[in-house]
């Protein structure tokens, strides 16, 4: 099964595919933000959706764990809810990540269509049928693979977000270009931050990742060039969780970027000057982006990485457009690495 994508000004088509399932309920899943703020213009663009039932969660990451899981499964228990439904997640990665992960195990799968809200959820988070919650300190360590039905993507969503969360969609954005090309990356790394939100914009940074994603859904191989940044950008992220200030996903992967990036050149001599226009475009567009912390601070959460085999493991680069996945990283590497940021 794949996925199908709707656009702004294609509500109609949508509206139509839904009407095709013959969904017996319809329920939409929201958290305290998205609820305030994005229900009300879904239910404008799709007012079939204005007298749905909805199940309201708390907001933020803290809340991605099995205690808010079993809240949402006692409230589809007393909605009788059977196993033809639809359930519509309205908000960002956080909240899709959990009602995927929901949805997968609620009578053995019920379908899920995401209306993605941020933009990093636009570019990352809906693909690919990847669902999670945080378990034992450590980022997404449990989940399912669990493919939504349909994706609706607008950009009016993200009128909604605070200026720290809309931009910390920019660091998949720029991942993907990393991954992707030369071209690619020269053309995104002298762009203004504004350019980044167009429909444009994201529709290529999606298209990129689900073109991977539908080569290997399960993460055998291609798609774990994805994983480029995320090992040291989840560590950073969980560490940062414990803390008064965390981090946002995209703020992660911005730094976990650089060090990776690092790595890539201490093992693949990915050329210094691709690193140096990173740290220059990083401290141009994030110049606020300022977080405190050293190799033993997340080497614990590192150490619990999901790609790890016979030590570390991460995806790195060999040249722009070119990532070896599984590589072997050493304890000497990640501290030499550290000395050179």
């Amino acid at each position: 099964m794949k996925t199908s994508f709707f656009y702004a000004n294609e509500e109609s088509e949508l509206q139509v595919y839904l009407a095709s399932k013959n969904y017996q309920q319809i329920v939409c899943i929201a958290d305290a933000h998205t609820n305030g703020f994005c229900m009300p213009i879904v239910k404008k663009i799709f007012p079939f959706l204005q007298t749905t039932t909805q199940i309201i969660i708390p907001e933020g990451e803290q809340n991605k764990n099995i205690s808010t899981c079993i809240y949402v499964w006692h409230e589809m228990e007393k909605m009788q809810l059977e196993k033809n439904t639809l359930l519509i997640c309205v908000g960002g990665g956080t909240l899709s990540d959990l009602a995927g992960f929901v949805a997968s195990t609620y009578k053995r799968g019920i379908d899920t269509m995401l209306i993605p809200t941020t933009l990093l959820s636009m570019v990352d988070a809906c693909i690919g049928g990847k669902t999670a919650i945080d378990f034992s300190g450590n980022k997404n360590n449990i989940g399912t693979y669990h493919l939504p039905i349909a994706c609706y993507l607008n950009p009016i969503f993200l009128h909604t977000l605070p200026i720290r969360i809309l931009q910390s969609g920019i660091g998949e954005m720029m991942k993907h270009a990393l991954l992707c090309s030369t071209d690619r990356w020269h053309t995104y790394r002298t762009l203004k931050i504004e350019d980044f939100y167009s429909i444009e914009k994201i529709r290529e940074s999606l298209v990129f990742k689900n073109n991977i994603v539908e080569q290997d859904l399960h993460d055998l191989s291609l798609r774990q060039s994805l994983n480029f940044a995320h090992s040291i950008a989840h560590a950073i992220e969980s560490y940062s969780l414990q803390g008064s200030t965390p981090l946002y996903h995209g703020e992660a992967v911005l730094l976990g970027i650089r060090h990776e990036l690092i790595l890539s050149h201490i093992i693949f001599q990915l050329p210094q000057f691709i690193i140096s226009d990173y740290e220059q475009w990083l401290q141009q567009c994030f110049p606020e982006l300022h977080f405190n912390y050293n190799l033993a601070d997340i080497q614990s959460f590192l150490q619990q990485d999901k790609k790890n085999r016979d030590g570390y493991r991460m995806s790195l680069l060999k040249e722009i457009g070119v990532c070896e996945t599984q590589v072997r990283v050493s304890e000497a590497q990640l501290q030499e690495s550290f000395k050179l940021l």
